[in-house]
């Protein structure tokens, strides 16, 4: 080989070393069930904070919300398997409407992983809380309040999966307490929680007025709407919440509080854990089940929060 050839090849080879590694940009569809809850933020403040923490700058993220209707959600799915991402997430959505757009993704061989909207043949993983497990040691907090007997206002919806079961929870505990009595309950629609939680306890407040000894409601949102709306009727009984939103908190210790009890989810970790599932999978070329070890549905624990924990 000639000197002048050694010499290209020694420059290529160095050239070749020096150049920096082109990172992939990974391309996410991002399906809300409802871009108004307040944990869709929190989870994507926990998203965005895992991209700043490992240097990731590149991504592209479409966001679609469903604005809490399960056929949006089918069709927000279907419309990220369109634009050809690379990994789907759905959060906070009812999944039931879904079956076929999730077969749509998995046969283009797009992952899905979505938080607290349950698992579907064709979802890859849900993150959630155990439900269950919060709903329980909320629910008896609530009914600890008003020392087992009383009347209950149960507000609650059936749209989503996570509902359910922290409202089944609730049922299953009130066998064992005969004395207190459901008085009145309402089902929301997802799209317009607050508003109609709000309609529906100045409703109950008309109708019972200081009948009323405790208010039940799915998550915190819906706690602090039945709590305007009790005390523009003039009346102060214990409600409970779920999520432990930094408002919820405050507002459970704040003096002569309403608000007596929710359940502290771990929002922020979830985000981060979607955003390490998409690196491993895209970047690093894990297999996509193998990122949660081979679960279909990822169980956190919730922490029990109420006027105890203030002090």
């Amino acid at each position: 080989m000639s000197t002048i050839l050694k010499l290209s090849a020694a420059m290529a080879i160095t050239l070749w070393a020096a150049s920096p590694v082109v990172a992939k940009t990974v391309k996410i569809g991002w399906v809300q069930g409802n871009a108004a809850f307040q944990a869709e933020q929190r989870t994507e403040d926990g998203f965005k904070k895992y991209l700043a923490d490992n240097k990731i700058t590149d991504w592209e993220v479409t966001y679609l919300d469903s604005g809490g209707t399960a056929e949006k959600v089918a069709n927000n799915i279907e419309d990220a398997v369109n634009r050809g991402v690379d990994v789907i997430y759905v959060t906070y959505a009812d999944l039931r409407a879904s079956s076929n757009a999730l077969k749509g993704a998995k046969a283009a061989k797009i992952p899905v992983y979505s938080v607290d909207s349950g698992w579907i043949d064709g979802s890859t993983a849900d993150i959630t809380t155990n439900n269950w497990q919060m709903s329980a040691e909320v629910s008896l907090s609530l009914i600890n309040k008003i020392n087992g007997k009383g009347n209950l206002i149960i507000i609650t919806t059936d749209k989503i999966k996570p509902v359910r079961e922290r409202t089944d929870t609730l049922r299953a505990i009130l066998k064992e307490y005969p004395d207190v009595k459901v008085i009145g309950e309402y089902n929301f629609n997802v799209a317009n929680f607050y508003q109609e939680t709000t309609n529906a306890v100045q409703d109950f407040a008309t109708r019972f007025g200081d009948k009323i000894d405790a208010v039940w409601t799915p998550w915190d949102e819906p706690a602090q709407a039945a709590i305007t709306a009790l005390k523009g009727a003039g009346l102060h009984v214990p409600v409970s919440g779920m999520d432990g939103h930094p408002e919820a908190i405050q507002a459970i210790c704040a003096k002569d509080s309403m608000f007596i009890a929710t359940g502290r989810q771990l929002f922020e970790k979830w985000g981060a854990d979607l955003a390490s599932y998409a690196k491993r999978v895209k970047i690093d070329g894990e297999d996509p089940q193998a990122v949660t070890n081979g679960k279909n549905i990822v169980y956190y624990g919730a922490t029990l929060f109420t006027q105890d924990n203030c002090k």
